[in-house]
């Protein structure tokens, strides 16, 4: 449905935003500057942007490449829902993008691990508008990829939600069954031809992808394995997860969590690229199966197609995630409740560790007088409730899944909804963690 409003019906014209299906372009677009000598796949960041060192562990990240990048096998971990923004914001301006990869806090060693990244993709970013002649990396892609292909209805920029009629409204299901809307570019008419390329690449059919992708190009490469204890989870190439059916083909998918089907299971063994898009209002799926030289792309659901079942298994998980993942673990670690503290200890500014652009003041709420309120980077439509947790910890999470749904805050450890104040030795507050 392009608008529920008007039940007006989308075409292969209509815009979606495509959300990670963009990181396969990203990979794609390093492919011309390695050819022109201006870097390698493993060419070090720091090497290209020389700003970029990290604070924790900088001998060990000055060997970062991009293609660590683009395979998710940094080990950092990527930014919190409350210093990224709120509400579909984007708080942090693109000239600190190096200041937060810089901060990001390493969970595994480099190369170690899996761990999806969408933050460290803006860095490759950075490395593109660095060796190109483009000032920005929406523009690289229009002249190095889309123009190329006549993909004429895909766009980097946000402005066509303004001056383009045919653009689908986002919505998302809340936990009560409305629809609300929620925060899309490619048609998939546009996709297709995206699909064509690749699979032209893929079987090194050079009628197809012109001067975009060369045969045996690296983006397909297997650099991670997503998890060694499941080999049906797929690995991660750069841009791309690698299957090989029976498989679940749900590596980047948020179904993951809800309803994960093994698909192939009464069938010839397939392999299969793909990946998936994810933004609050809009999902949208890409895979390639290049031994039959086919491409399947959805951007919503088709009504005729019967998922009744598998979506009320979905349903029934879905409901019960904010009691099961966030309430109850809070609840269960949080021990013998502790004395509210003084409130007014804790008011005034916390700057973010290791990255300046970032902070959080803290103030009483006018609506409780047993809780605080924090409000990011001095947006006033960016504040969250902070309720007493244990000793010196608060806690943000919302009253409900749906605030959660509607404010992006979708994250998946219980623990990310806390808070530690942190005290000097003569007990006065001096920051969190």
């Amino acid at each position: 449905m392009l608008d529920v409003s008007t039940a007006k019906a989308p075409d292969k014209h209509t815009l979606y935003c495509i959300a990670s299906l963009s990181k396969a372009f990203m990979a794609a677009s390093l492919g011309p500057l390695v050819r022109e000598g201006k870097l390698t796949w493993d060419s070090t960041i720091h090497s290209v942007v020389p700003e970029f060192r990290h604070s924790q562990k900088p001998a060990e990240f000055a060997e970062m490449t991009l293609r660590d990048i683009c395979s998710h096998r940094t080990g950092l971990l990527s930014l919190d829902e409350i210093t990224q923004g709120l509400d579909g914001r984007i708080l942090i301006d693109k000239k600190d993008v190096v200041k937060v990869c810089n901060a990001m806090p390493a969970k595994h060693h480099l190369r170690s691990n899996f761990l999806y990244n969408n933050g460290l993709y803006e860095l490759a970013g950075r490395v593109v508008e660095t060796l190109s002649s483009c000032s920005n990396w929406g523009d690289f892609q229009d002249d190095r990829i889309f123009e190329l292909l006549g993909m004429t209805r895909t766009t980097a920029f946000r402005d066509v939600h303004d001056n383009d009629k045919n653009v689908a409204k986002p919505y998302m299901i809340l936990a009560d069954g409305k629809p609300s809307p929620g925060g899309l570019r490619s048609s998939v008419d546009d996709l297709l031809k995206w699909s064509a390329c690749l699979l032209s690449t893929l079987n090194n059919d050079k009628s197809g992808a012109g001067t975009v992708l060369r045969h045996a190009s690296p983006i397909f490469d297997r650099c991670a394995i997503a998890n060694p204890k499941d080999a049906q989870a797929g690995d991660s190439c750069a841009g791309w997860c690698h299957h090989r059916t029976p498989a679940e083909l749900e590596l980047i998918s948020p179904n993951r969590v809800l309803v994960s089907l093994v698909l192939g299971t009464d069938s010839p063994s397939l392999l299969v690229y793909g990946h998936q898009g994810d933004v609050p209002g809009y999902t949208c799926n890409l895979y390639l199966i290049p031994d039959t030289n086919s491409a399947v792309t959805i951007s919503g659901l088709r009504p005729e197609v019967n998922f009744i079942e598998v979506a009320r298994k979905a349903a029934t998980v879905y409901r019960s995630r904010y009691e099961t993942n966030f309430r109850s673990p809070l609840e269960s670690h949080r021990g013998s409740r502790t004395p509210l503290p003084t409130l007014d200890d804790f008011v005034g500014t916390y700057v973010i560790e290791n990255l300046d652009v970032a902070f959080i003041e803290v103030h009483s709420d006018p609506n409780d007088l047993a809780g605080l309120q924090m409000m990011v980077n001095g947006c006033r439509d960016q504040v969250l409730p902070l309720r007493h947790y244990n000793h010196d910890v608060f806690c943000y999470l919302p009253d409900s899944y749906d605030e959660c749904l509607k404010r992006g805050l979708l994250l998946t450890e219980w623990s990310t909804f806390l808070i530690s104040f942190l005290r000097d030795d003569r007990g006065v507050v001096n920051g969190i963690r």
